[in-house]
């Protein structure tokens, strides 16, 4: 069992817009006077990864308001254009908001935008997607060479060092992307009788990963392991039981799909594994350090969130009756935050 944040601690999405919220204990400037805009920028909607940050995000604004805090988002999609994207933070800066949490979906397009908005005396925060070559954004991120580290350690250590791969990447340009496939890289120069003997873009979608895998199956030897960023798993493995083959090992991501697959195949066969993932509940981090910022407190330029790891008795017991569509994502409280990020040494 992951170790406990708050009292309830991991949710799911479809669960959360349902409605129910803990209170949590809160200290220091939060509790403090008046409204606050946050505007979220989100690169795109499209997967569960996404719609886990947005549920994350208005937790912790609601968890907020319930202590007293007037938190209020104003959410735009870019439907994965970064000149979209370029638009709807302008369109923030003028409209006002107090904050602009930023998933970016470029590291440099959007640093004229972003200046924009900090010469106008609003934060920008960026986030998930990667960080930008502005210096003037606080930058949270994940620590992705924790993330390979712990991810290439479960796969060597289950086949022995050895096995035939496949890699499926994410969104091809994405710094978050790039970042997450170096720290793999990394990770996997200790065993190098892994072999990737394919590698694919699954654009972060399990669609798109099912239909690119399926694609090369008949051209691959034998695959052992499969290698990919989170929103991939479910595809990859209908790929491999579309073409009859069996599912070779392979982390899972968050998704109520992932989690349904994993528990299927292990009632069937006895297929074990994992799920290790940046988790979307860095949501609520954001808006956690976003009021704080705003409270008064000093908060450092660049911060890092955690990457958790659910357990396959995890999903059968604690995520037991997950739906397909929800995802498992971990409630960061605003104290949580302030002890264990904006303060971490």
């Amino acid at each position: 069992m992951i170790q406990d944040y708050t009292k309830s601690r991991i949710t799911m999405a479809g669960s959360l817009l349902l409605g129910v919220v803990t209170a949590v204990a809160l200290t220091g400037p939060v509790m403090a006077k008046d409204k606050i805009t946050i505007g979220v920028a989100m690169p795109f909607q499209g997967n569960g990864w996404q719609k886990g940050f947005l549920a994350a995000a208005q937790w912790a604004a609601g968890e907020l308001n319930a202590k007293g805090k007037d938190v209020e988002l104003t959410v735009v999609d870019a439907a994965g254009d970064a000149q979209t994207q370029i638009q709807q933070i302008n369109n923030l800066t003028l409209q006002g908001v107090d904050f602009i949490i930023l998933e970016p979906l470029s590291d440099t397009a959007l640093n004229g935008a972003i200046d924009n908005a900090v010469n106008a005396g609003i934060p920008v925060l960026t986030t998930a997607l990667g960080s930008v070559t502005n210096p003037k954004a606080i930058d949270l991120q994940f620590d992705y060479e924790e993330l390979g580290e712990k991810y290439v350690s479960y796969i060597a250590g289950r086949t022995g060092g050895k096995g035939n791969a496949i890699n499926i990447r994410g969104l091809a340009g994405n710094a978050a992307e790039q970042a997450i496939q170096d720290a793999y890289v990394k990770a996997l120069a200790k065993y190098p009788d892994i072999k990737i003997v394919a590698e694919v873009y699954g654009d972060w979608n399990q669609s798109v990963a099912q239909q690119r895998v399926s694609a090369i199956l008949p051209t691959l030897p034998d695959v052992n392991v499969i290698f990919s960023q989170g929103v991939a798993a479910f595809g990859a493995a209908q790929a491999f039981l579309s073409a009859g083959r069996d599912v070779p090992l392979q982390i899972y991501g968050f998704d109520g799909v992932d989690a349904n697959l994993l528990l299927e195949l292990n009632a069937k066969s006895g297929y074990e594994s994992v799920a290790i993932n940046t988790d979307p509940g860095i949501g609520s981090v954001a808006v956690n350090v976003a009021v704080a910022k705003l409270s008064g407190i000093d908060v450092p330029m660049k911060m890092i969130s955690p990457i958790p790891t659910i357990t396959l008795e995890d999903f059968k017991t604690t995520y037991k009756g997950m739906a397909d569509s929800d995802i498992a994502w971990v409630k960061y409280d605003y104290d949580w935050t302030l002890a264990n990020v904006v303060h971490a040494k």
